[in-house]
């Protein structure tokens, strides 16, 4: 495979088509970099100081790794909780919520598939802790329903909750954390002495009132 070979990335959220992109791997992270270089800032609340009140239990962590997708254990799950009570066990009357699925693969002009994968974020939201106010989310994962690679394409992925869009959209006294969490998947294929790799970003909003949209 040389560098010029063309392929084309298709995005589906819902099994609707709502991206499609086609040129060299090159070209198509330049595209990437330009959508990520324009997206939008999500709203913020000012009014309440996020560190006073909210603390994210983890921030990083892989989903994908080597084209094996992780199942939801306490390694691959983060927690948005009061600084006032880090034990998600203390919280009470949560509520499901998962997030539309989005597939995303990328297939050659010759339409063979290189790689695809099938993924939701979820999670729980509107709990409540009987000693407090506000509204919390005790767990956050991402779900697979698909991932797989072709030959010599490898797949690995990371979630990761952007510190600068942590936010309060409540009171001090009664918080309502908000949080945009990047989904990346990084994909690369060795070719003789060469090395071919892309990198896409799924953004999300996480509410701890309304759930999660995606963003892009």
């Amino acid at each position: 495979m040389g560098q010029e070979e063309r392929f084309k990335e298709i995005v589906l959220i819902d099994d609707q088509e709502t991206s499609f992109r086609e040129g060299t791997l090159v070209e198509l992270q330049v595209q990437e970099e330009q959508t990520l270089n324009h997206k939008q800032s999500p709203l913020m609340n000012a009014k309440a100081s996020v560190g006073d009140v909210i603390e994210v239990s983890k921030f990083v962590w892989d989903i994908i790794k080597d084209s094996k997708a992780s199942a939801a254990t306490a390694a691959t799950t983060s927690r948005i909780l009061s600084v006032k009570d880090d034990r998600w066990e203390d919280y009470e009357k949560a509520q499901n919520f998962k997030s539309k699925e989005v597939t995303y693969k990328l297939d050659n002009f010759a339409g063979v598939n290189c790689y695809k994968v099938k993924f939701k974020v979820a999670g729980t939201y509107r709990a409540v802790n009987p000693d407090f106010g506000g509204q919390w989310i005790p767990n956050v994962h991402i779900t697979f329903s698909e991932c797989h690679a072709n030959f010599p394409w490898i797949i690995n992925g990371e979630a990761k909750i952007d510190e600068k869009y942590v936010s309060n959209m409540g009171t001090k006294t009664d918080p309502i954390p908000q949080l945009v969490l990047n989904v990346k998947i990084k994909t690369e294929a060795k070719f003789g002495f060469t090395v071919e790799s892309h990198e896409r970003t799924f953004e999300f909003t996480l509410n701890a009132q309304d759930g999660v949209d995606v963003i892009n």
